[in-house]
């Protein structure tokens, strides 16, 4: 799959450059698949280059003590990531992993800085930066703040908002990781959950109490 300048133009990211830029960014980036599990950088390997997702699930984590994974965010189509290594390290900080078949569209470090010195590319970046600065604050905040329960229907309301029936794109084990637990916790609360009938996930189908998830994200947005 190759994108194309209209692709880019309408993303959370590049939208709002000119169409000089993004032409230049599209005749000199390259396209590259990703079978699901594959690693795309290990934290540590030397950056020469960011991404953006045109289509799959990309898992951003940390390596912890025990081999443990600290899961920072899902990547998902119209995001980018891995720019860290344009300014603050030569080497990616984390790893990046294929959660399923994912399509990139990966931009080399000095084409990069070539566009920087244009002032609306540079201004724009710059945003981004800051908001992203923003979610990974927020997300620490999360961690700590909410218990499991909590941060599941949190999730959930941001990923896909409180309805009846959802139909969701991710496995439990990636909505662990996602709301920073293991699949083993993600299977005790939905258990217990279901046997409440509060809520009960099918496959790619969870059925909510909508009366109930409205009263937790309620509770927590009191505090």
């Amino acid at each position: 799959m190759k994108i194309s300048e209209e692709t880019l133009s309408k993303s959370l990211f590049f939208g709002g450059l000119s169409t000089e830029i993004i032409s230049e960014i599209v005749k000199r980036g390259r396209t590259e698949t990703f079978n699901k599990d594959e690693i795309i950088f290990f934290e540590g390997d030397k950056g020469e280059k960011f991404f953006f997702l045109i289509e799959g699930l990309v898992k951003i984590y940390k390596s912890a003590d025990n081999d443990r994974e600290i899961v920072l965010r899902h990547i998902r189509p119209g995001e980018m990531f891995g720019e860290v290594i344009l300014f603050e390290s030569e080497t990616y900080p984390v790893s990046a992993t294929a959660l399923r078949g994912s399509t990139l569209f990966s931009i080399n470090r000095t084409l990069f800085m070539e566009l920087f010195r244009e002032e609306p590319f540079r201004k724009y970046f710059t945003g981004n930066i800051f908001r992203k600065l923003r979610y990974l604050a927020d997300k620490v905040a999360f961690l700590n703040a909410y218990d499991v329960e909590e941060r599941f229907f949190l999730f959930i309301d941001e990923h896909y908002g409180i309805k009846p029936v959802i139909n969701v794109d991710i496995t439990k084990a990636e909505l662990a990781d996602g709301i920073g637990t293991i699949p083993e916790t993600i299977s005790r609360l939905m258990a217990r959950l279901k046997l409440n009938e509060l809520v009960v996930w099918n496959k790619n189908e969870i059925k909510l109490n909508i009366d109930y998830a409205r009263s937790v994200i309620d509770k927590i947005k009191e505090i």
